[in-house]
């Protein structure tokens, strides 16, 4: 039960209580018009309504919900039978998460009329509210048994079923409760977002423009207009639309991460960067935007930048490993390499792969402590299979360099198969040149690596750089 059913109720009382309150007479002036006059009623029923209809409305209009509860307690007894009355009392503990009392009140009213669709609806509610999914059900089911397309009920069982990923079936909920009320807006809302989960554009598209029609200051219908023009890659509609709900909800952090998204698409790098700095200062304690702000000032090679946004991804994030990996990257690139150790370590907590274990190796090497180095590797070791190419390439760079074990590394990495595994290998090749002084075999290696097509592994972008700098450094 929302809270706009306690307004409803209580309006409803107030209008029929200021309505009982006075009588109409037409009286007839010397002239002969004719005038309307009211006049106080002499019932006292009536007085004793308005009374208490002013007094409840004072403690609803301060949002006072205890206060106006308390005012049950005296209620003139020419009221106590009053249905609505009872009803709103009802809606009044659930508000105030009384939700016992709210079901044995209702109950108390379904007593006299089996068939109460608000005290069922209100039953159902606060079964759902204290997670007694039985009882819930078994409400519903009462409910549906008198009005199979409750708006409430059906509304509810959608929105359960969206929660459980069951789009079909709550799109079918949010249908039945359609037929109830074809201008219901959770109902209208709920069956154009599972539209939109199950990739049905055009009902999606047609109900959102229904919803924004009836409504328009439904900016999450704009925003989900702005979502499936994206998906038809029509960004600077979706921008506009977007920016529409931005306008209506200027605080929505979502609505400023899908403007950077369609600004970004359209090639406007700091629009977007703008939009997704004003999501972090909407909520600097979530980590989406740093990550995003992150990922495009990397792709500018505004590095210093995007180490900073990783930082704070990581920061509001701790268990974000990806942040790990990257923030590593980086720190190795800009020659921070105890810092790359760190997070390179971070990320294998993560997931245990062999790159991260010979990166930090290739660190200690940078930083002149090859016993550091040989240290990380040698228990590695132990785990891998001896006749494989990762034992191979691990133990080349634990040991003291040998020439014959070069050679049957080198051998083993062209008769790799694998693309991906070939193209890795070839990184840490060029690695082991590179921190022992080999500039031409590491950008040799490099540049094999660079020459790939679609490569899937993170070292790839160190080679970039690497080729880069061994290039420079050999034309000097």
């Amino acid at each position: 039960m929302k809270k706009t059913k306690i307004g409803t109720l209580a309006v409803l009382f107030l209008i029929c209580c200021t309505a009982c309150a006075s009588t109409t007479e037409i009286k007839e002036s010397v002239s002969g018009s004719v005038s309307f006059v009211k006049t106080a009623s002499d019932n006292p029923k009536e007085s004793e309504g308005v009374v208490f209809a002013n007094k409840l409305q004072k403690e609803l209009s301060a949002n006072n919900l205890k206060g106006a509860i308390a005012l049950f307690d005296k209620m003139p007894a020419s009221l106590k039978e009053d249905a609505e009355l009872q009803t709103l009392l009802c809606a009044l503990y659930y508000s105030d998460g009384q939700y016992d009392k709210a079901i044995a009140n209702a109950e108390e009213i379904l007593q006299k009329d089996g068939k109460n669709i608000d005290a069922l609806e209100l039953i159902s509610m606060a079964n759902h509210a204290k997670g007694d999914r039985k009882a819930y059900q078994a409400t519903a089911q009462r409910i549906l048994a008198v009005d199979p397309y409750n708006p409430s009920v059906n509304v509810q069982q959608g929105q359960d079923y969206a929660m459980s990923k069951k789009y079909k079936l709550a799109r079918t909920s949010y249908a039945k409760a359609l037929k109830g009320d074809s201008k219901n807006e959770d109902a209208l809302f709920g069956y154009a977002q599972m539209s939109y989960y199950l990739n049905d554009v055009k009902s999606s598209k047609e109900t959102f423009e229904k919803l924004v029609e009836q409504n328009p200051q439904s900016s999450i219908s704009y925003a989900y207009l702005g979502k499936l023009s994206a998906e038809e890659q029509n960004y600077l509609r979706a921008e506009s639309l977007v920016k529409k709900a931005i306008s209506i909800e200027p605080l929505n952090y979502d609505y400023y991460m899908d403007l950077g998204n369609y600004l970004r698409s359209q090639g406007k790098y700091d629009a977007a960067a703008t939009a997704w700095n004003k999501a972090v200062e909407l909520d600097p304690s979530y980590f989406l935007a740093y990550a995003y702000l992150a990922g495009i000032y990397d792709e500018r090679d505004m590095f210093d930048k995007a180490l900073e946004n990783y930082h704070m991804v990581i920061k509001t994030n701790p268990k974000y490993f990806y942040a790990y990996e990257e923030t590593a990257i980086l720190e190795y690139h800009a020659g921070n390499y105890q810092n790359a150790i760190t997070y390179f370590n971070k990320a294998y907590e993560y997931s245990q792969s062999l790159s991260y274990k010979l990166m930090i190796a290739a660190c200690f090497y940078k930083m002149k402590k090859p016993l550091d180095a040989k240290n990380v590797l040698a228990p590695v070791l132990k785990t891998l299979d001896r006749e494989s190419l990762d034992y191979q390439m691990t133990r080349f760079y634990s040991d003291n360099y040998n020439r014959n074990a070069e050679v049957a590394l080198v051998q083993r990495i062209d008769k790799e198969e694998n693309s991906q595994k070939k193209g890795k290998m070839q990184f840490y090749m060029g690695l082991y040149y590179e921190v022992m002084g080999g500039e031409a075999g590491a950008a040799d290696y490099y540049a094999k690596v660079a020459s790939m097509q679609a490569p899937m592994f993170f070292e790839y972008r160190i080679a970039e750089w690497g080729m880069k700098a061994a290039q420079q450094n050999m034309g000097e």
